[in-house]
């Protein structure tokens, strides 16, 4: 082979879509220019060029996007006639529901509530919309069905947004909060420990019986020791038996024993749903474990095994692996069901717990780790390092018809998806996205991704594929972007290449624009106080947030937070990798709390977070897949990393 072929294959894998997707019709470009000229002079109020600019683009894709602009600027009363031609139409697309939102609230500001019915789509909207629809409707006259629907609406268990004060204050005031509904609310408030809300509730609370309940139910609660002061009743309602299970759950988590001892009591005589038995079951087995009443808690497990799910079982064999018990792996692997004991992640620990075992029929179990090295997931490529096989990467390209994805692409939803992204205005074009894709089907969705992959837009082609269930055509999952940041930040911070680019496929499928819930933001999903802090050390400019969705900053300052997590933990990656996850002081504390030493793939098995735990295998199996395309002949792990006890 050429030595300079796997990089011309890695340029062509990164370029080639896109240049397939560039439109070399220059009237295009001419249109895409103008698009941005008249949305500027929209910006500095030039309306009569912008009016001759907006002209020439009648035929222009984004032609909406540009009327929207323009009407949104002038949202008041007069322009009534040219907002509602625009919302009919483009009714539909995800432009007319944005200026819809403007409009309603600039009709509620104004206690135009007629109008607001009016222009109000039902079903649509958030939680502060659905509020002052309900509400709009009770002052025009519909006042049973918001009354219903507002009920539902303050009935959720979490304090509701302020604009739903002046609808709940409709309800107040006549008195149409029934003790039972408090009730349900009160229940869900407690559970989510919502325990502001909860006192708040108790007013609505006038009978003796309902005040008595909130008042146990809250202590037992706050102070799950107050669990047996409840009288039994052998006529239960089914407030008191969630006041039971809530109580019996916490006071597990403190004193199972004693825990056990009142379901006995109250299950004996109390009619207690499936649903509620599992949930009491599965907290007093973890609570004696626990606290250390490990034979009770394997015993009490395996007596009610078949009234709980195979996910408490398997957390056991997870115990049972942290602490290198084999034989109690194998006892309880058993015990699951024939269909799940095929599964390749117990398969593997079956094969592996008796190795360990029994290292002298060592021959033996290579023979099984070679028949589990038949596939594309981390646990086969394990056994694939077990027994000395190659990886079996089961690549098999998705080769949908031309026209097909042809069809797709002419949708004026794609079109208009196509140069939204030219215009780098992803939140729009994500709309656009969801609202064309509702009700595709699996061969669409497979054509759908190959659009997206000419586009470059991998993180929806990666996404796509999953909804079409194509899990084999391995270049559109995993593709290599960014090539030459990666290979850079990679090469500097001494990361393998292929591991830096599987940390960022598995943090934000290669979105340069992902953000998490909990503030992380672009390719490899940086807190901004992360990124702060990590610039600072090394002396990179780095002023906002906003900036983390610069691809060469974001990568950039991931490698060097990954490689301080490397050196904080001796260079071993599994260790940086849950890190980089979880955070470094949680990895210490697991390592703290580790009894026996362990081989590196039983420390990753026992992580106590399922996220970290699939993350940290996803990023193992990714490096593989990422190595065969930059045809990288390296192991998933290397000698000391394999040999290191954590």
């Amino acid at each position: 082979m050429h030595k300079y072929l796997p990089y011309l294959l890695v340029i062509y894998l990164l370029f080639v879509p896109r240049l397939l997707w560039a439109n070399t019709d220059k009237s295009l470009d001419q249109q895409r220019l103008l698009y941005q000229q008249a949305l500027e002079a929209l910006s500095r109020g030039k309306r009569n060029t912008y009016k001759k600019l907006a002209a020439q683009l009648a035929d222009y894709p984004l032609h909406p996007y540009l009327q929207y602009a323009e009407l949104a600027t002038r949202i008041r009363l007069s322009s009534r006639q040219p907002i509602e031609a625009f919302l009919e139409q483009y009714d539909g697309l995800p432009v007319a529901r944005r200026l819809r939102h403007r409009w309603l609230e600039y009709l509620r500001k104004r206690d135009r509530w007629r109008d607001y019915l009016k222009y109000h789509q039902a079903g649509n909207g958030t939680t502060e919309q659905r509020c002052y629809y309900q509400y709009a409707r009770y002052r025009n006259g519909e006042r049973d069905q918001a009354i219903e629907q507002a009920l539902k609406l303050w009935s959720a268990g979490k304090s509701q947004p302020q604009a739903c004060d002046k609808l709940f204050g409709i309800l107040i005031h006549n008195k149409l909060i029934s003790e039972r509904l408090a009730w349900q609310r009160y229940n869900k408030a407690l559970i989510g420990h919502q325990y502001q809300l909860a006192r708040y509730l108790k007013r609505f609370f006038t009978s003796t019986h309902y005040r008595e309940l909130a008042d146990t139910y809250y202590k037992i609660h706050r102070e799950p020791r107050m669990l047996g002061r409840i009288e039994i009743d052998y006529e239960p309602s089914p407030e008191l038996l969630a006041v039971i299970e809530r109580g019996i759950v916490h006071r597990a988590r403190r004193d199972a024993l004693s825990a056990m001892g009142y379901w006995s009591r109250y299950h004996q005589v109390y009619p207690f749903s499936a649903k509620a038995e599992k949930t009491i079951i599965e907290a007093l087995v973890k609570g004696l474990y626990q606290q250390d009443q490990v034979q009770v808690a394997d015993n009490y497990l395996k007596d009610n095994r078949y009234k709980t799910d195979t996910s408490l079982i398997a957390w056991r064999i997870r115990q049972a692996i942290g602490e290198g018990a084999w034989q109690t792996v194998l006892d309880w692997i058993d015990l699951l069901p024939a269909e799940y004991q095929q599964d390749k992640r117990w398969r593997y620990w079956s094969i592996r717990a008796g190795e360990l075992l029994n290292p002298a029929a060592k021959d033996v179990y290579q023979q099984q780790y070679a028949q589990l090295a038949d596939s594309r997931n981390y646990y086969s490529f394990l056994a694939s390092e077990h027994a000395g096989l190659d990886y079996q990467l089961e690549h098999m390209p998705s080769n949908p018809p031309a026209e097909q994805i042809a069809a797709i692409e002419a949708l004026p939803a794609f079109q208009r998806i196509r140069e939204l992204l030219y215009h780098q205005e992803l939140t729009n074009a994500r709309r656009e996205w969801s609202q064309a894709t509702r009700n595709f089907s699996e061969d669409q969705w497979l054509n759908a991704a190959h659009v997206a992959s000419r586009m470059g837009w991998h993180s929806k082609a990666i996404s796509s594929m999953i909804e079409a269930s194509y899990w084999d055509d391995i270049d559109i999952r995993f593709p290599v972007v960014h090539w030459k940041t990666f290979s850079n930040e990679a090469r500097l911070s001494k990361i393998p290449l292929q591991w830096l680019i599987a940390v960022a496929r598995q943090e934000s499928s290669l979105a340069t624009d992902a953000a998490s819930s909990a503030g992380a933001r672009g390719l490899m999903q940086l807190l901004p106080a992360t990124a702060r802090e990590t610039a600072r050390k090394n002396q990179i400019r780095y002023k906002h947030s906003v900036e983390l969705l610069k691809p060469e900053l974001n990568i950039k300052l991931g490698s060097l937070y990954f490689r301080q997590m490397l050196d904080r933990f001796g260079n071993n990656r599994i260790l940086a990798t849950a890190a980089y996850n979880a955070g470094p002081h949680r990895v210490d504390r697991w390592l703290a709390e580790t009894d026996e030493a362990l081989p590196f793939d039983a420390w990753i098995e026992q992580i106590p977070f399922k996220e970290t735990r699939n993350y940290v295998q996803n990023v193992m199996a990714f490096s593989i897949i990422y190595a065969h395309h930059l045809n990288v002949k390296q192991a998933m792990l290397n000698g000391k990393e394999k040999q290191q006890l954590l």
